[in-house]
């Protein structure tokens, strides 16, 4: 391979986008990046840079605004800064919320940030509000209920189960494969619980759980599987799949938010938008993963176990000293606690329990056991001393009676 010239002179959105692992992040950084820019007019970089763009495409603008930063860092930093006065009024006028204001700002950092241009941002962060408590809520477990009964198709059931119990995030639909569900079973054979692994093969990788109730839907997934493809899926085929392609393709995380749509708005929760408002009451994606750890806390799963089986530190720097072994599962104890409150079945919340007190009451007889087993061996100790005892009062006495008998033949 020869490096060209080229390769090493690049642009700055190749940066960009060299510079943004994810593809849904890139996704909604793109287009944020894009709506920035194009607020601003051909007549300014004409100004600060005696030309005009050749295009209005996201990558010359890009390249545009940079020069303008690398020449000047005081002219680019006045634009972003009436960039955010613009903002901060849509959040006064209530149009905008701050947390969104905050993620538009996310992808001017990192054009700036992957082209070593350096502005300082605490009086530009310091201009918009604080992010406050998030307006939209979590759906409820009757919500939820209500879909699983509207829903027949098995994969619909499974994005319901799936998204609810191990709280993803929608792009995560995009990776997933029959090697990441894994599912375990008690000693019975009936369903345990299960691990999902997130992102597979990405730097954000991570692993979490998943509830009885999901897996038992795996099953049946896989049975339809091969009924329809006439063989069990392999480690490497996607897990869920389109039901348009006569092979295994698949079911991106479009296509399951199409699906979501379907089945939430089925049950009268996406109506249209009234006059002002700019969002839903439960975000369509969100809102699972809003149930999963609202269900998580009332469970009082450990907050650090929590924020691992979320994928909040996924790619940090401290999550790449972790010594954590995923085959131990040692997370899913913790889980279990939370596995009542995150099923959505009321029978097979029952199952569940019962599974608990099954386990709890074999518990207790194994305690039992060994407690009488603890108390049969004191007792044999004991037993053992006494008779030790004994045995040498009795040596004793003998020699006694012996050294008497040898003392009066003596005299």
């Amino acid at each position: 391979m020869e490096i060209k010239l080229e390769d090493i002179e690049g642009d700055a959105y190749q940066n960009f986008i060299d510079s943004i692992r994810n593809k849904e992040t890139f996704r909604k950084y793109n287009s944020y990046l894009n709506h920035f820019l194009q607020l601003i007019p051909n007549d300014m970089y004409k100004r600060y840079l005696d030309y005009e763009p050749s295009s209005r495409d996201v990558q010359e603008l890009a390249t545009c605004f940079t020069t303008i930063a690398q020449k000047n860092v005081k002219i680019s930093k006045s634009i972003i800064q009436a960039y955010v006065r613009d903002l901060k009024k849509q959040i006064e006028e209530k149009t905008l919320s701050a947390g969104t204001a905050k993620n538009r700002l996310k992808p001017i950092k990192a054009l700036l940030n992957s082209n070593d241009i350096e502005i300082s941002w605490y009086l530009v962060d310091k201009s918009l509000p604080l992010v406050g408590k998030s307006s939209d809520r979590a759906y409820t477990r009757e919500e939820l209920q209500l879909m699983m009964k509207r829903t027949v198709d098995l994969a619909d059931k499974i994005i319901i189960t799936g998204a609810s119990s191990a709280g993803f995030r929608l792009e995560a639909w995009d990776y997933f494969t029959w090697s990441d569900i894994v599912i375990f079973y008690n000693e019975d054979s009936t369903v345990k619980g299960g691990a999902i692994r997130v992102y597979h093969g990405d730097i954000e990788e991570y692993w979490t759980h998943t509830t009885p109730e999901f897996c038992k839907y795996v099953l049946l997934y896989k049975e339809e599987w091969k009924n329809r493809f006439f063989k069990y899926p392999t480690e490497k085929d996607p897990f869920l799949v389109s039901v348009r392609f006569p092979y295994p393709r698949r079911l991106r995380a479009n296509g399951v938010k199409t699906r979501t749509v379907n089945f939430v708005s089925g049950i009268g929760m996406r109506e249209k938008l009234e006059p002002g408002e700019k969002r839903h009451e439960v975000m369509l994606d969100h809102g699972f993963r809003k149930y999963n750890n609202t269900m998580m806390r009332r469970a009082k799963v450990n907050l650090a176990d929590l924020t691992d089986m979320q994928g909040r530190d996924a790619g940090s720097q401290q999550g790449s000293y972790e010594k954590y072994v995923e085959d131990d599962f040692e997370r899913f104890s913790e889980y279990q606690k939370a596995i009542p409150l995150l099923t959505i079945d009321d029978t097979e919340r029952k199952e569940v329990e019962n599974q608990k007190l099954k386990a709890e009451k074999n518990e207790l007889k194994l305690k039992v056991n060994e407690n009488s087993k603890l108390q049969e061996m004191i007792k044999e100790e004991r037993e053992a001393r006494i008779k030790s005892e004994n045995e040498m009062k009795q040596t004793l006495a003998k020699l006694r009676d012996e050294k008497l008998t040898n003392y009066d033949k003596d005299l």
